[in-house]
């Protein structure tokens, strides 16, 4: 005779089974949410003092331009490989100038918006701006004035979760008529979308 054993204690299993399989899914999905909306900074905020020569009147291969991502001082040329290059005007200000203004036809880099902050020191600005910055557009500007800077390089942030920018920030610490040099004090956040230069890695 054939025996039929009781399904009560197998249908218990099954529900066990599922219900676990349920609350996994549900923590898949809470994490997965998680991941999207709190991203966590993978660099440590930078600051260095550099100089710079203007673009007019510079000594051969003289920096004139820096990459704020990588740090790099460099002679503003063809490559475009750089965010901003410097110059001095006859009044005796800097004058910034974001590299798609030098660029030729043939060359596009990516764009990089300018503000001066007022009021505030170097130390004194914590955060980058959320807005206002002036895209592609030489900003000029005398010694002490702060300016925030946003860099729209999509190599490097096009598809990061947070944001498709980068910030910096950046004071004029002297400027030299002379010899056509320019003391700077840079600083600069290489989280994309993060806008919080404080000392070390970043929470925002």
């Amino acid at each position: 005779m054939l025996m039929v054993s009781d399904p009560m204690p197998v249908r218990r299993a099954v529900r066990r089974l599922v219900a676990v399989g349920s609350a996994i899914a549900a923590m898949a999905g809470i994490s997965a949410c998680r991941g999207l909306t709190s991203v966590e900074a993978s660099f440590d905020n930078v600051s260095d003092s550099l100089d710079f020569y203007a673009i007019n009147g510079a000594p051969p291969g003289a920096p004139t331009a820096i990459n704020l991502y990588s740090g790099i001082a460099s002679h503003a040329n063809q490559v475009f490989a750089y965010d901003i290059a410097f110059d001095i005007n006859a009044a005796g200000s800097v004058v910034l100038i974001p590299a798609r203004l030098l660029a030729t036809q043939f060359s596009t880099p990516y764009s990089v918006g300018l503000q001066r902050v007022a009021g505030t020191s170097f130390s004194a600005l914590d955060h980058a701006p959320k807005d206002g910055y002036v895209v592609d557009s030489v900003l000029v500007v005398g010694v002490g004035a702060v300016v925030a800077i946003e860099s729209h390089d999509a190599a490097r942030c096009g598809f990061a979760i947070k944001g498709q920018t980068y910030f910096s920030k950046l004071v004029i610490t002297s400027v030299d008529l002379t010899t056509r040099k320019i003391g700077t004090k840079i600083g600069v956040d290489r989280n994309c979308g993060f806008r919080s230069f404080a000392d070390g890695r970043p929470k925002d």
